[in-house]
């Protein structure tokens, strides 16, 4: 890292967004699989784009998980926070409202504007930044990957922990479509009887017979509650949310294509927030006027509706062109733009008492977070020149995000706040980001086994703050991150069916600012370097992948928020290692079982001495900030074994086509802060799913189940030194499901 007024920077990032501006017509990299130029692929194997070209599963050197829409809907997987149950060594927890996925252990607790999760998100090839907007549903997914480890070289920003690649459906030329109605219902153990309705649907018609083609997505869903408010023992918790997709499919010539997406969003959820107690644990409960909840699935709050509302608005625009150079490669030009507009306002010590509240004990926070981004890869995959390809490329990002910070705003009758009252404290801050790139790897084939792979990738940041109390921040001048990012993979063909293969790569992440703009602090850049060794195999009947990793993980990003303000800081280093893998096996022409499973057993902070925590006892004024040595304890939402295993059916019945699933998902406890007091401890959920075409035709008849056995556990805590506040993930969920194709 270093620390400078340099504009060279700048210069630089201009400099490339004129370039590949005027490269328009020449667009690179293509990242769907029908667009690579990667030589034939059996029909039936598993085709992924993680090396940006289209390649078998077991022909790349890393740990992959590829599912396709409909692999993810059978398994119940409809939102992004329910990957865990079919991804070995991902959890997907949230901090706050705030995404926070983990990645065998690689994690950020940092949930504040201007800092990016460690796992990438990718849609359609477009980098998603926001961490509020990045807890959404899996609508219209054509296929899902899920890289594994640092992937610093080709998918670049900040990819320390690895990436989830997203690929939604694209228009076609022939018309075709899909709509599915859900009718749910969520009851069980202290929770409320909650109706949930979902409507989502798909359809692609040419315009221009093989020339233009075009589609529309569109996703509604209405939950009305299923949490009770101990004020007044009504249902509260509704969430409301909608999105609509609009794509164009040009190809002026047989060999270019150019795809327009844009897309909107709009998202009101007063049950991703949900905080309550733990174990009562709330400095309101000294009060006499004090609700405190005590039981799963239970809130109290001055807040409308019982809750902490959560609401996002997203809107987004892309260009994606690509062209295909006979007998030379693919050129792909992805332009991207999304503005998106969160706000959240939580009540820190998660439960009600206007008396605490009053004498600012208790603390009511509203947080403003609009962001806008532009972002632009150029990129070229070539053909396979004998024994040798590569692929090269450049990436520009611009990023504006706004955090605007109100404490104890005046609240209306109904318990909502008003942005144009008054806040007793008000502080705003916006950080501002540049950043490009320039990668490059080469593929290079030995002999008929053996194939190596050599990446490079340097990346450079520029991140300055201005606020209220502090202007300019730092006042030392900008942070400028920059790295170089290496990776080196060599895979051996025992026999053409699987291979072993053994990676050296890098990740960087770049520094975090305090985005409160109350002080010059930040967190400083963080470094992970990654040893990987494994085996794929993919045979008539069975198919695996098994990789042991080691991790060398420096200068941790770390947050601790004190009721009012954040902390910044950087654990020195840590160290994690351990394996996964997945297997698969047919078990008949109808039966199919799928195991998934992660195992953690190191996963520490070597050096950390100024970890932060709130000890016991709590008091009318809080829990004390404690700073304690946290070395050698084991790392924040590190579980250390999670898996699933899952049973397919495909058959028939009678003259129509039957299909199910059923899905065991288990794991171990992990801590959501350093005294280890905010525990998850084990647990398992069971989904299953059952469907029926009459006929083989194009209607479906589905019933479903989700968390069947009512696990109350939780999977995100907002921690301050008011209370320990968990959020519950949904208690159990039946329902039915009508989808009809054409």
């Amino acid at each position: 890292m270093n620390l400078e007024n340099s504009m060279g920077s700048v210069r630089a990032a201009k400099g490339l967004l004129l370039g590949t501006t005027l490269l328009w017509t020449m667009p690179a990299l293509a990242q769907d699989t029908d667009q690579q130029a990667a030589g034939p692929l059996e029909t039936n194997a598993i085709v992924v784009t993680a090396q940006r070209r289209a390649q078998r599963l077991e022909e790349v050197p890393l740990a992959i998980t590829a599912q396709t829409g409909a692999q993810l809907s059978e398994a119940g997987v409809d939102d992004i926070r329910d990957l865990g149950n079919v991804v070995p060594g991902l959890t997907f927890t949230t901090q706050g409202a705030f995404a926070a996925p983990t990645i065998r252990g690689v994690q950020s607790t940092v949930a504040i504007a201007g800092a990016d999760s460690p796992v990438a998100i990718y849609v359609d090839g477009v980098y998603q930044p926001n961490q509020l907007a990045n807890v959404f549903e899996l609508a219209d997914i054509e296929r899902l990957e899920v890289l594994k480890g640092p992937q610093g070289t080709l998918f670049g920003r900040n990819a320390t922990a690895g990436a989830v690649v997203i690929h939604t459906k694209k228009p076609s030329f022939t018309t075709t479509g899909s709509i599915e109605v859900s009718e749910g219902l969520y009851f069980g153990g202290s929770s409320k009887t909650s109706t949930d309705t979902t409507v989502k649907g798909f359809v692609s018609t040419p315009l221009i017979p093989d020339v233009v083609a075009a589609s529309l997505s569109g996703f509604y869903e209405y939950i009305d509650g299923y949490l009770t408010d101990d004020r007044t023992g009504n249902r509260t918790g509704r969430v409301d949310k909608w999105n609509l997709g609009l794509k164009f499919l040009i190809q002026p010539a047989d060999n270019l294509e150019f795809l327009v997406s844009g897309s909107m969003s709009d998202r009101t959820d007063f049950a991703a927030m949900a905080t309550q107690p733990l174990d009562g644990n709330s400095n309101s409960q000294f009060y006499p006027d004090a609700v405190v909840p005590t039981e799963p699935w239970h809130v109290a709050t001055e807040l409308e509706r019982g809750g902490n509302p959560t609401r996002t608005k997203h809107k987004a625009l892309s260009l994606k062109g690509t062209l295909d150079l006979d007998e030379v490669g693919t050129l792909t030009s992805i332009t991207a733009w999304q503005d998106i507009k969160a706000r959240i306002t939580v009540d820190i010590d998660a439960a009600y008492s206007p008396q605490c509240t009053a004498v600012f004990a208790c603390i009511i926070y509203d947080e403003d977070y609009p962001e806008e981004t532009f972002q632009q890869e150029l990129s070229f995959a070539s053909e396979q020149f004998g024994a040798f390809s590569f692929v090269a490329g450049a990436f520009y990002y611009r990023d504006s995000h706004f955090m605007g910070n109100g404490i104890q705003p005046l609240l209306r009758a109904d318990g909502s706040v008003d942005p144009s009252e008054t806040y007793a404290v008000e502080f705003d801050a916006t950080i501002k980001t540049r950043a490009w790139a320039a990668f490059g790897e080469v593929n290079l084939d030995v002999s008929d086994r053996l194939h190596l792979i050599g990446g490079l990738r340097y990346s450079r940041e520029k991140r300055f703050g201005i606020g209220d109390a502090v202007p300019y921040f730092p006042t030392t001048g900008a942070v400028i991150s920059d790295s170089w990012t290496p990776r080196l993979s060599v895979r051996y063909d025992v026999a053409p069916d699987w291979n072993v293969y053994a990676t050296y790569s890098k990740g960087f992440k770049s520094a975090v600012l305090d985005t409160t703009g109350q002080s010059n602090n930040f967190a400083a850049p963080e470094t992970i370097t990654s040893y990987e060794v494994g085996a794929k195999g993919n045979f008539d009947a069975f198919s695996f992948s098994l990789a042991a990793f080691y991790y060398d993980y420096t200068d941790l990003q770390v947050q601790f928020f004190d009721g009012s303000a954040t902390i910044l800081a950087n654990a020195a280093d840590a160290t994690i290692y351990g394996l996964d893998g997945e297997f698969t096996v047919q078990l008949s022409d109808s039966f199919s079982l799928r195991a998934v499973g992660s195992w953690l057993p190191e996963a520490k902070y070597d050096t950390f001495e100024n970890g932060v925590a709130f000890a016991l006892p709590n008091t009318p004024g809080g829990m004390s900030q404690v700073v304690l040595d946290a070395s050698g304890e084991r790392l924040l939402k590190a579980a250390k074994f999670a898996g699933s295993l899952a049973l397919s059916y495909e058959g028939t019945l009678g003259s129509g086509e039957m299909d199910g699933n059923l899905t065991v998902a288990h794991s171990s406890a992990y801590s959501f802060d350093l005294l280890g007091r905010v525990r998850t401890g084990p647990y398992t959920t069971v989904n299953a799913q059952l469907g029926y075409r009459p006929g083989g035709g194009p209607l479906r008849l589905a019933i479903y189940g989700k968390n069947i056995t009512n696990e109350a556990y939780f999977t995100s805590a907002l921690l301050g030194n008011q209370a320990d506040a968990p959020v519950y993930a949904p208690p159990r969920q039946l329902g039915v499901r009508l989808q009809y194709d054409f």
